[in-house]
C-alpha cells in the first residue's frame, strides 16, 4: 500500500474526536466502526480483497451515508474480478458524493473498470461534485523580509511559499511544511511566522485552496506526490527530508506520515497532537516505527497539560526517549487542546531549529516491503 492509499483506509479525521477517545468517552458505535476499519485496513494490506469486501459492507452498515465504505468496496471487488458488483459500488460511492476524479483516475485497485461505461460515468459524476466543492483561494497577509511565491501543481495542492531573498543554492533554506487543523487553514497565524523562520535559514509552506475541514487521503497523495516535488524545484530551497509543522488533525497527519515513511522527513512540529492510533478496542499508542530513521527524527512537541491527550505522551515518552528519538516536549501550563506558541514557545521552537541546521544525517533507506520490491 502507498501512504496515499494507507490514509484513504485509515481515516484522518478518526483522530479529530481523539482527546475525548482517548479520555474514555467512546461509545460503543463508535467502537463498533473502528473494529471494522482496523479489519478492512488489515485484510487490504495483506490483499485479502474478499474479507476486504466484507468489512467494507459492515462499513456501509455502521455509515451508511459515507461515501468512503462504498468506494473502498468497489476497489475490493474489482482486484477479485467482480466487475458487475465492483461498478454498482463505485456508482453508489460517486451518488454519496466521492469527490476526487483524480484519485479514481490514478487508482490501481479499479484498473479493471477504466474500460467500462460505467465507469466513465462514474468519473463524470465525481467532476461534477468535485467542481461544485471547490473552496475560495484565501490569500494571504503581507509578510516582510520573505519573497512570497505562489504555485498550483497539476494535480497538486495550491500553495504558497514565503522564502528569504537571501536563499541561494549554495546557502539554501530548509522547507517547513503547514498542515492545517480540521475547520480552518490558520495560515493567518503561521504566515507571520514566516519572517522569524527566514532568518533562521527556513522557508514556510501553506496551502492556499482546499477542503479546510479535514485532510483527505487525496489531499495527502496531492500533497507528496505533486506539491513537494513542484515545490522542490524552487531556486535556494532545500526541500529534501522537510519539516512537517501540524496543529490537531494537521499534527496527526505529520505522525502518519512520519509513521509511513520515516525516512522522508527531516523533524515534527506538533501543537496538540498525540502519538495514539485508532484500533478495533479504540485509541492506542502508536508503536514507534522499527526504521532506524524514526529514531532519528527530531520532535519538537507542545501539548496543553490540561488537554486529555497529553495523557497520550505521558504514557508514550519514557518509550521515545529509550529508543533514542531526539524528543523535545513541553507541557504548557493550564492549557487545553489549543493553539500553545506564545512567546516563550516561539523563542524555544527558534533555538530548535537553530539546532537543527547542522548537517543533516544521511536517510537510510527504507527497507523492501516484499520480494518484489527487493528486486
Amino acid at each position: 500500500m502507498t501512504v496515499a492509499e494507507w490514509l484513504r483506509c485509515v481515516a484522518c479525521a478518526v483522530v479529530l474526536a481523539g482527546a475525548a477517545a482517548w479520555a474514555g468517552e467512546a461509545d460503543h458505535a463508535n467502537r463498533e466502526l473502528a473494529r471494522a476499519n482496523e479489519e478492512m485496513v488489515r485484510q487490504l494490506q495483506e490483499r485479502n480483497y474478499e474479507k476486504a469486501a466484507e468489512a467494507c459492507r459492515r462499513l456501509i452498515l455502521l455509515a451508511p451515508h459515507e461515501a468512503g465504505p462504498h468506494y473502498n468496496l468497489a476497489c475490493s471487488l474489482a482486484r477479485v474480478g467482480r466487475t458487475a458488483e465492483a461498478l454498482a459500488a463505485l456508482e453508489m460511492a460517486a451518488l454519496k458524493g466521492f469527490g476526487d476524479p483524480d484519485h479514481m483516475r490514478q487508482d490501481e485497485d479499479l484498473a479493471s473498470l477504466r474500460k467500462e461505461a460505467r465507469f466513465a460515468r462514474c468519473m463524470q459524476k465525481a467532476e461534477q461534485t468535485a467542481l461544485a466543492s471547490v473552496p475560495e483561494y484565501e490569500p494571504g497577509p503581507a509578510v516582510s523580509g520573505v519573497t512570497t511565491l505562489e504555485g498550483r501543481p497539476e494535480g497538486g495542492l495550491r500553495y504558497r511559499l514565503r522564502i528569504s531573498p537571501a536563499a541561494t543554492a549554495e546557502r539554501p533554506h530548509r522547507l517547513i511544511v503547514w498542515l492545517h487543523p480540521a475547520g480552518g487553514s490558520a495560515n493567518q497565524v503561521v504566515e507571520p511566522l514566516a519572517e522569524r523562520f527566514a532568518k533562521l535559514g527556513y522557508a514556510l509552506l501553506v496551502f492556499t485552496q482546499k477542503e479546510w475541514r479535514f485532510w483527505s487521503p487525496a489531499d495527502v497523495a496531492k500533497l507528496t506526490q505533486k506539491t513537494l516535488p513542484a515545490v522542490a524545484k524552487t531556486p535556494g530551497l532545500d526541500a529534501d527530508r522537510p519539516l512537517l509543522m501540524g496543529y490537531s488533525a494537521g499534527g496527526q497527519v505529520a505522525l502518519a506520515l512520519w509513521q509511513a515513511t520515516p525516512g522522508a522527513y527531516g523533524g515534527l512540529v506538533l501543537d496538540a497532537a498525540y502519538p495514539v492510533q485508532r484500533t478495533a478496542a479504540g485509541l492506542a499508542l502508536t508503536p514507534l516505527p522499527e526504521h532506524p530513521a524514526a529514531r532519528r527524527t527530531p520532535f519538537f512537541v507542545l501539548v496543553g497539560d490540561k488537554d486529555p491527550g497529553a495523557e497520550a505522551w505521558r504514557k508514550a515518552e519514557g518509550a521515545w526517549r529509550e529508543a533514542g528519538v531526539p524528543l523535545t516536549l513541553r507541557y504548557v501550563p493550564d492549557k487545553g487542546h489549543t493553539w500553545l506558541f506564545g512567546p516563550k514557545e516561539l523563542d524555544d521552537l527558534a533555538a530548535w531549529l537553530e539546532a537543527l541546521k547542522a548537517p543533516k544525517p544521511r536517510a537510510t533507506p527504507e527497507p523492501p516491503k516484499n520480494k518484489e520490491e527487493a528486486k
